[in-house]
């Protein structure tokens, strides 16, 4: 019996004396779910059923319910010697060009989309509306966008993806959180219309993820996948008025419609569920393996070396020069 709590404890405690990454991520793939829960539950009660009040409320909390889970979580099992800001992915320094960068390649990408429907297709733009009510209702939706954006880079390059970097390598951890997050948006409107739909909504959004993930592991932050992300989704939404994975009602000021081929326009879904999607996001895969530089972080342990072992420092050292 004595013999066997070693192995019991080794398999939850690292040398280190913290809890593994594979436990801590899965802790914070349960915090994630339990704050979408909590977020959704009180954006409804608050919201009393009124859907565009309901995601104002939604998006934020549920932002700062996944910011105050990881930074307990980093506070509490990681013991970091930096800030839990920068620890997190969410460092001070270049927040605003990388940002920036990121919502500038977003918008050119789904520019070049539109560009090509209006040429070999027909890009109908059904109505514009620009008066009072309706630019206040797209400054709430731009804030929706921004949160909403950050709230799913928190979950899926943030805090989960770190500790699986650390855990399994970045390989692994590309691999499971962009299939999770092409996963979570086959819940999406319209994902089911037809097949191929189906299956391009999936693949594409794997595919951005990967993206997404290579961005944040050049840039060891969620700024420029941020500002990717939110790049992608305003400009489709709120710019053009196409639908973004499905959902249209970010298009308040001018609602359009790409008519060509489900397979390749994807339809009611939107860019993201055809071909023409997979060629703009690969495209994007290779302006970040290309133009944006890896950085090099040298992260040191939380603790003295005799503590903590080199599995603790983030792996970020082997990470780095992978990707």
């Amino acid at each position: 019996m004595n013999d066997s709590f070693p192995a019991v404890q080794d398999f939850f405690i690292a040398s280190d004396g913290r809890l593994r990454s594979g436990w801590r991520f899965a802790i914070s793939v349960v915090l994630v779910i339990l704050a979408n829960y909590l977020a959704g539950a009180s954006a409804y009660m608050l919201a009393g059923g009124h859907t565009r009040i309901m995601e104002v409320i939604f998006r934020p909390l549920l932002t700062i319910l996944e910011l105050f889970a990881f930074f307990i979580l980093t506070g509490v099992l990681d013991r970091p010697s930096i800030s839990v800001w920068q620890y997190n992915g969410l460092p001070r320094s270049n927040w605003v060009q990388e940002s920036a960068m990121g919502a500038l390649l977003g918008f050119v990408m789904v520019g070049v989309a539109v560009a090509f429907i209006a040429l070999a297709f027909r890009f109908s733009i059904s109505s514009l509306r620009v008066t009072a009510h309706t630019l206040g209702v797209g400054l709430a939706v731009f804030g929706v966008i921004l949160a909403g954006a950050m709230a799913e880079e928190l979950a899926f390059r943030g805090y989960p993806f770190q500790r699986l970097v650390e855990g399994g390598g970045p390989f692994v951890a590309i691999l499971v959180l962009s299939a999770l997050f092409g996963a979570v948006h086959l819940q999406n409107p319209h994902v089911s219309d037809n097949r191929s739909v189906q299956v391009f909504a999936f693949s594409n959004t794997l595919l951005i993820g990967i993206v997404l993930a290579i961005a944040y592991l050049r840039t060891r932050a969620l700024w420029l996948p941020w500002g990717l992300h939110f790049g992608w989704n305003a400009t489709l939404g709120l710019f053009f008025g196409l639908p973004v994975s499905g959902i249209s009602d970010f298009s308040v000021l001018v609602r359009s419609r790409a008519i060509g081929p489900e397979w390749l326009l994807g339809g009611a879904y939107g860019i993201e569920g055809g071909f023409l999607g997979t060629v703009i996001i690969l495209l994007g895969l290779l302006y970040v393996l290309w133009f944006v530089p890896k950085k090099m972080i040298e992260v040191a342990p939380p603790a003295p070396i005799a503590e903590l072992p080199q599995e603790s420092i983030q792996a970020d050292n082997g990470a780095s020069a992978d990707v």
